[in-house]
């Protein structure tokens, strides 16, 4: 017999797709082909059937109807928040796998939902968080433990968006949240990789336009957070109408710093003197690529996918207990003006 025994070809993941035809459906789609067969596309924008069309793939404008006609192992879903729940559930009860768009959920009610529906099916269901797939970030992550023990941190995430938030997210039925809930996803989830869930958190909503305060949506949200356990403390600042677009972390420990910003991350001694740096220039779509292979490469890793529901569970738990305490501070004051 031969000693070069040619491997069984594995088949590639068979993958619908829920949302296809908005901002992020569209960065994303030609990044899952690459790595998956798309077999159909769910969404009711009108724009939807010729995209699906001249990217040779049914369209349905309704999910039950792709989940009665389509064979798929995981579903790439990227809807408005108000969306992710109802759309999730139908497809993990349908035995399938699901690859979505942050938030996890809304609330913690939600998420345990979803998690006890996903372990029902023996499913997974992650979130997309490029992030965790930047090696900038993956830096930081693995040199934390070079400054020592960490001691306070500061995160800020501005976008300079020269006018109102427009589309769903301008939307308090869609949006269901603002900045916090969209931008700030990313953060808390980055923060969670790093430290545990901070016990204390006190926070200031501010709104740079009038119809966004009606709506309780907020412009910016500055947050405070405290570990009592172990003396951390941190902020984070978090807006879409600053002068730039920024994105910086910093952490200070008791032997030296970590900073990090878009492309670069520096570990610096005690009085600053820089130690190590990375620094990556690649393309976005480059750690979106690695994202979502990841991700259809584990559907099946179990202790991967409980990691993943638990830190999930943990970032949404944190932003809830957030807009439940500023929602309990909105109606003592309508109290008050009463």
């Amino acid at each position: 017999m031969s000693g070069n025994r040619s491997k069984k070809a594995v088949p590639r993941p068979r993958v619908l797709v829920v949302g296809f035809a908005g901002h992020q459906g569209k960065e994303y789609l030609p990044v899952v082909r690459e790595n998956a067969d798309v077999v159909g596309g769910v969404d009711p924008a009108p724009a939807a059937s010729s995209l699906a069309d001249a990217w040779g793939f049914p369209h349905y404008a309704l999910l039950g109807e792709a989940l009665a006609r389509t064979d798929f192992d995981a579903a790439v879903v990227t809807v408005p928040h108000s969306e992710h729940f109802p759309v999730c559930s139908e497809i993990l009860a349908h035995g399938r796998h699901v690859i979505k768009e942050k938030p996890f959920a809304v609330t913690e009610q939600e998420a345990r939902q979803l998690i006890h529906l996903a372990q029902q099916a023996d499913r997974s269901i992650f979130t997309l968080l490029q992030r965790n797939f930047d090696p900038v970030f993956r830096f930081a992550r693995e040199n934390l433990t070079r400054i020592g023990q960490p001691y306070w941190f500061s995160y800020d995430y501005h976008l300079n968006l020269a006018h109102p938030t427009t589309g769903w997210r301008a939307s308090s039925k869609h949006a269901m949240g603002g900045v916090l809930l969209d931008m700030g996803y990313h953060l808390i989830d980055v923060l969670s990789g790093m430290f545990p869930e901070p016990p204390q958190v006190h926070s200031a909503f501010v709104h740079h336009y009038q119809e966004m305060r009606d709506r309780r949506l907020e412009d910016l949200v500055s947050l405070m957070s405290s570990y009592p356990a172990t003396g951390l403390k941190g902020s984070l600042r978090i807006s879409r109408h600053h002068y730039e677009k920024a994105e910086h972390l910093c952490v200070l420990g008791t032997e030296g710093a970590l900073n990090v910003t878009p492309g670069v991350a520096v570990l610096h001694s005690i009085g600053g003197l820089p130690l190590e740096s990375f620094t990556w220039d690649g393309p976005k779509s480059d750690i979106a690529r690695s994202m979502i292979a990841h991700y259809l490469g584990h559907l099946d890793d179990l202790r991967y996918r409980q990691d993943h529901l638990q830190r999930q569970l943990r970032s949404v738990h944190t932003i809830e207990g957030i807009y439940r305490d500023r929602s309990r501070e909105y109606d003592e004051i309508a109290d008050r003006c009463a």
